[in-house]
């Protein structure tokens, strides 16, 4: 603990409202992406709520971000604190909001839950014994539109952790001084 307080850092701008801002923009795009992808049809379907179009889109939307909001700030002053509060506010933004309305359209598309189960059942490993297969087949075939909701976004939330990073290491432009040790 003691190494997390030897380094301080200023916020130079609002995080939280440019968060709010693109982790909605950027939530909005991995959803219409997932979806055109769905529509475009056989060979671009994509099998499961977690994929790495969505990933990339994420990417995309932190990277823009960052530099947007870098470009906001006095003398483009941000340190990696501060992208990084602003990355985990897209990131969990673009998470709900990917997840929400995967769920919304897997309520009203029944194939994309059908796709989904069907491609989750392909990939599970053979059980030891058969009630135990046949429990993990019936656990998947029961999900619903709100569980690939759930999985997509909460998969969506963790890898966003490690997009931030990429983002916030990439447009930093400043390191925060090294706080000297006070003799007690």
């Amino acid at each position: 603990m003691r190494f997390l307080r030897r380094y301080s850092s200023t916020i130079y701008g609002q995080y939280r409202l440019a968060g709010l801002k693109w982790g909605l923009l950027t939530g909005a795009a991995m959803a219409v992406v997932m979806l055109l992808a769905s529509w475009l049809g056989t060979g671009m379907q994509p099998s499961a709520p977690e994929n790495y179009i969505t990933d990339i889109v994420m990417l995309l939307g932190m990277l823009v971000a960052a530099y947007r909001y870098r470009r906001t700030l006095p003398d483009e002053r941000v340190t990696l604190k501060e992208l990084m509060l602003l990355g985990l506010w897209v990131g969990g933004v673009a998470s709900v909001l990917y997840g929400l309305l995967l769920w919304l359209y897997g309520s009203l598309d029944s194939t994309l839950v059908a796709r989904f189960t069907e491609e989750r059942l392909s990939l599970m490993p053979p059980a030891e014994t058969d009630a135990q297969s046949a429990l993990n087949i019936q656990l998947v075939q029961n999900y619903t539109a709100g569980d690939w909701g759930f999985i997509g976004g909460f998969r969506s939330a963790v890898i966003s952790i490690l997009l931030n990073l990429v983002a916030a290491l990439l447009f930093r432009t400043e390191k925060a001084p090294v706080r000297e040790k006070r003799k007690s």
